[in-house]
């Protein structure tokens, strides 16, 4: 009997928990305490991508284009009617016909990735710029100086 009313307390106590409200949620702090700057905030400016690996897939594709489209290109004038049958030999005319959309397809891919490859390039070109100029104005920079009654060298060196 006691073991019964044990699990009948231990239900009811269960049931009483699942329909209650819950407790208002926390506050959380949205500053870090005592007035105190994070290290993201002293960061005026993060340095800028160098875009390098842009320009590396930008290479790659472009001039992997060029080829596909140069190969492209060169299958479909050997597939023509005036050289098919010159350079095939004896094939039929539905066989040059398939090896001239086999040039056209070639000449779309590669075209495709040249442009896509080309994009590639000038945005990383675009990131490059930007990272060295970045650099460049928070680097060492050493420059003449001339002045009145003055001359020599400014060095100068900002992080």
């Amino acid at each position: 009997m006691s073991l019964a009313l044990t699990h009948l307390s231990s239900g009811t106590a269960a049931l009483a928990l699942a329909l209650s409200t819950a407790a208002p949620p926390r506050e959380l702090q949205s500053e870090v305490p005592g007035g105190y700057h994070e290290a993201m905030d002293l960061r005026r400016d993060d340095e800028p991508p160098d875009g390098d690996k842009q320009v590396t897939l930008g290479s790659v594709l472009f001039a992997l284009g060029l080829i596909q489209a140069g190969g492209g290109v060169s299958s479909y004038i050997t597939a023509t009617p005036r050289f098919c049958r010159g350079v095939y030999g004896d094939v039929s005319d539905q066989t040059c016909s398939g090896l001239r959309i086999y040039g056209i397809v070639g000449i779309a891919f590669g075209g495709l990735m040249a442009v896509t490859g080309a994009t590639f390039l000038g945005w990383g070109l675009i990131r490059r710029q930007k990272h060295r100029t970045w650099m460049r104005e928070r680097g060492l920079r050493v420059g003449p100086m001339f002045a009145p009654g003055q001359h020599g060298v400014s060095l100068g060196f900002r992080f």
